[in-house]
């Protein structure tokens, strides 16, 4: 496992070639999300007959394939509160994503929220981390211009609001950037895995997709770059 030059890293990286990268503002486009789901049933119906539904807490979800749906956007520190308490975040903010958030912050929310839901689910359905494997998936083409990263403009010091630029090919935005994701799994027990690249990213390597920063277990403490993105899915799937 090397060292990476953005201390205390452990990461291991694929290089390939990117395109130039573009300077980027920070005016959000998009309206993070639409009235919450409460009606017991609503949102089971909702996911039969919708490729996009609201939850309980504002949460926008995005239908990807069958039995997985992604969240649009990062957490943010709204729908954070709903579910944990305080807000854990370095940079304030309703619609910015919640930072400072741990790994087993971020499966603690997912676990809170299913149970919050379980009557509003379909059967067999639950929120949680994605998996490295799945994250692959949803970043699909997501863009470096549309990247809330100091790499694309110097000028960057905070995270920004979800959705504040473009989204890729399945409609989600901040896939890389704003904050690093933790995901589910890790072929290593002592390490934690994130994925995307925050707005404090620097360095050419750390931006790209094939990316991954190994994170020590024993090192769990609060970074202002950390943040997560939820999946629900069904059991059957997985």
């Amino acid at each position: 496992m090397k060292m990476n030059w953005q201390p205390p890293l452990f990461l291991a990286a694929a290089l390939f070639a990117l395109p130039a990268v573009a300077q980027v503002g920070l005016s959000p486009t998009n309206e993070v999300s639409s009235s919450p789901t409460n009606d017991a049933s609503r949102l089971k119906d909702l996911m039969s007959t919708n490729s996009v539904v609201t939850n309980s807490v504002g949460m926008v979800l995005v239908k990807i394939s069958k039995g997985l749906w992604a969240g649009k956007f990062d957490v943010t520190q709204d729908a954070y509160q709903q579910i944990s308490p305080g807000n854990p975040s370095a940079f304030n903010g309703s619609q910015r994503p919640v930072d400072s958030v741990s790994w087993d912050n971020a499966i603690s929310f997912c676990t809170k929220l299913t149970a919050k839901e379980k009557a509003q689910l379909p059967d067999g359905y639950s929120y949680n981390l994605p998996t490295q494997s799945q994250w692959d998936t949803v970043v699909a083409d997501a863009s470096l211009k549309d990247a809330v990263m100091k790499l694309n403009n110097g000028s960057i010091s905070s995270t920004a609001p979800v959705g504040s630029l473009g989204p890729n090919s399945l409609g989600l935005y901040d896939m890389r950037g704003n904050v690093w994701a933790w995901c589910l799994d890790s072929h290593d027990p002592a390490v934690r895995v994130l994925r995307g690249g925050a707005w404090d990213t620097l360095d050419e390597p750390s931006s790209r997709i094939v990316f991954r920063w190994y994170y020590s277990v024993q090192n769990d403490s609060p970074r202002n770059d950390f943040g997560f993105r939820v999946v629900l899915e069904s059991a059957s799937a997985q």
